[in-house]
């Protein structure tokens, strides 16, 4: 071979480098972990905690409201302090509160952990304090940054062409603290089991990619036992069953050995877990029917109802991601309407999540980053889409919290790495465009947060938003209805004043309008029935009283108050009224078709115990027991009925 042919084949080897299967992706070189982090980033750490105070400081003097009552204020084993940790850890999380076992959704509830550090405090303090666990929240929350921080950090750790306030760990943590839908979480004391699942399942990955680096067992022992906390915490955990063997594939190079083992050990951990929370429990009934609808939204929709409804929050919680705003606490039936999945909103969310789907899957080979972040949004969003299992709500804001860090790695990565690529003046308008973003999402949490002072303020908010729930008007109007105790001497009901009377107004505004969305929702009846009997003992007024409670009873007979009250009534000098009234609704109750019908006997025994001789109520009380088949009972009563005039 001549010279000048040698020199040409070097020159095009040098020109046309050989480019082999396994050469790595850029993102993928070089070990995860360095240097520490807390040595490099302790200013950001800091930076990412006095942020989550300054956003959320407000709501330390805040009271319990919502599920703090189920978890905390009436939960009998939070209330026991240390010795009811055991309790809490070996019973399904609903029953310190019922005092039994309860199986109101699908799959049941256990979820020890959180409810297990509010006894801890509990036992520390002597007493509730729920400044205390406003203040746990924060400090969580701010720990939950720091450690997503930490693990983008590990993950971006060949993106290092700008100062760590202008990298994409730093910009994504900021967006994540900064993000208003994470308010449920953080304000509502209840919402710490969503972040302690995120806060552990973090930490589980980053014990996995530190065992990943050398296979030192001490960090698969971290990542094990994370993962489990992270169960424990809430159930959404599991879904990092995937996320951590992505994200290994992701961002690190020829980590199948690793991938295999860790996967191995953490399906282990979640079977370990399987067994524990079914033994604990129980083994969830899928097939079971739910038939509250404030615990089963889709009850009485069809497939393509049902299908489109999900679909409908589903494209929600992205608009949600993009544009926070309006934001509510309550997405109950129907706030969320009963809509078909061809319908425009429905479709436009599948086609967006199927678009989101084929770019995930696209990217795989690649290692995409925008795919690898679209890949974690769906699989820690599969959990709570109500497609795997029936949420017993439509959505929260808080089921995001864990999926969003997905959104905030995107958007950071386009802001930081992305934008600058795209045009010369491209860093600076990802500087401009992220501090205006973290501004504007910041501003709206720190408006947001002062909504969960009390019951009241918080359903304000939420009627306003989600004004077709029925759960929301319904609470709005107990909210205003306690207000109005609160006002009232017990022993001095005359001459109401125009405050008062204005409370009860509203309580029964808000009642009606529940009503008018599920009628026979029993708290709003309840809510009206308070009203009606608030208003006899101010004004003494039968015929009001009669007129609201004729359609309440109608629709929910079975409410105790009813009894209480009718008991109350007795020897009051309203025989008179009281007569045709019982009778007319255990005429009515009788006309019926459901369950409603067995509690005619009730109502016309309410008729009886006034007139017994009265010839129309004991025939009805006749025909009442002739449908019930108490076939002696009928025949007594049609005997008296035809002796009398």
């Amino acid at each position: 071979m001549s010279k000048r042919k040698q020199n040409t084949i070097a020159e095009n080897a040098v020109k046309k480098p050989i480019k082999t299967q396994s050469e790595p992706i850029a993102h993928t070189i070089g070990l995860f972990y360095e240097n520490s982090f807390f040595k490099q980033y302790w200013v950001a750490s800091l930076f990412i905690l006095a942020l989550s105070f300054i956003l959320y400081h407000s709501c330390l003097p805040f009271n319990y409201v919502l599920d703090d009552q189920m978890v905390i204020t009436g939960n009998s084993y939070t209330k026991k302090g240390f010795s009811g940790i055991w309790e809490i850890m070996t019973t399904e999380s609903f029953e310190g509160y019922f005092g039994e076992k309860k199986e109101l959704v699908q799959g049941n509830r256990y979820r020890p952990l959180s409810i297990v550090t509010f006894a801890i405090e509990y036992g520390i303090i002597g007493d509730l304090n729920p400044t205390v666990s406003h203040y746990i929240n924060i400090l969580l929350y701010g720990f939950t940054g720091i450690i997503l921080m930490m693990v983008l950090t590990m993950l971006f750790r060949n993106f290092k062409n700008n100062p760590w306030w202008l990298s994409v760990p730093f910009v994504a943590a900021i967006i994540f603290i900064a993000h208003p839908i994470h308010t449920e979480a953080v304000a509502n004391i209840k919402g710490r089991d969503e972040i302690m699942s995120m806060l552990f399942s973090m930490a589980a990955l980053y014990g996995a990619l530190r065992f990943a680096d050398f296979g030192d067992k001490k960090w698969l022992i971290v990542s094990l036992f994370s993962y489990f906390m992270g169960l424990l915490s809430k159930e959404n955990a599991i879904t990092f069953l995937a996320v951590i063997p992505l994200t290994l594939y992701f961002f690190g190079h020829e980590q199948w050995p690793k991938i295999r083992s860790i996967f191995f050990w953490l399906f282990l951990t979640t079977i370990v877990y399987l067994l524990l929370r079914f033994n604990t429990a129980g083994v969830p009934k899928f097939g079971q029917p739910i038939n509250d609808l404030m615990n089963n939204p889709f009850l009485g929709m069809n497939p393509a109802e049902k299908f489109g409804s999900i679909m409908y929050t589903l494209g929600k919680y992205l608009a949600l991601m993009v544009w926070p705003h309006p934001l509510s606490h309550d997405y109950y039936p129907y706030a969320i309407p009963k809509i078909p999945i061809f319908a425009l909103i429905p479709l436009i969310s599948l086609i967006g999540y199927v678009l989101l789907m084929y770019t995930g899957f696209k990217g795989l080979v690649k290692k995409n980053i925008y795919a690898y972040a679209i890949l974690f949004y769906l699989i820690t969003l599969t959990i709570v889409s109500n497609i795997v299992i029936n949420l017993g709500t439509f959505m929260n804001e808080r089921f995001i919290f864990m999926a969003s860090a997905g959104f905030c790695i995107a958007l950071a990565y386009f802001l930081v790495e992305h934008l600058p690529k795209l045009h010369s003046k491209g860093k600076m308008a990802g500087i401009i465009l992220g501090a205006t973003a973290i501004i504007g999402l910041g501003a709206k949490t720190y408006m947001r947060v002062p909504v969960w002072e009390d019951a009241l303020s918080l359903n304000e908010a939420a009627v306003a938003v989600s004004s077709n729930s029925a759960r929301a008007n319904s609470f709005m109007s107990t909210a205003l209805f306690e207000k109005y105790k609160e006002t009232v001497n017990p022993n001095a009901y005359k001459n109401l004043n125009s405050e008062q009377k204005e409370l009860l107004n509203k309580t029964e505004y808000y009642a009606n309008k529940a009503i008018s969305i599920v009628p026979d929702y029993q708290n709003a009846n309840l809510m009206l029935i308070g009203v009606a009997s608030e208003i006899y003992k101010s004004e003494n007024d039968i015929n009001s009283y009669i007129k609201i409670m004729k359609p309440c009873i109608i629709r929910r007979p079975d409410i105790p108050f009813i009894k209480e009250f009718s008991v109350y009534l007795k020897g009051r000098g309203h025989d008179q009224a009281l007569l045709p009234f019982y009778l007319e609704i255990g005429k009515e109750l009788m006309q019926l078709k459901d369950k409603r019908r067995e509690w005619s006997i009730q109502y016309l025994t309410y008729a009886y115990e006034i007139q017994p001789a009265n010839k129309q109520v004991n025939e009805a009380l006749a025909t009442a027991y002739e449908l019930a088949g108490n076939m002696s009972q009928s025949a007594r009563f049609k005997a008296a009925a035809e002796t009398l005039q």
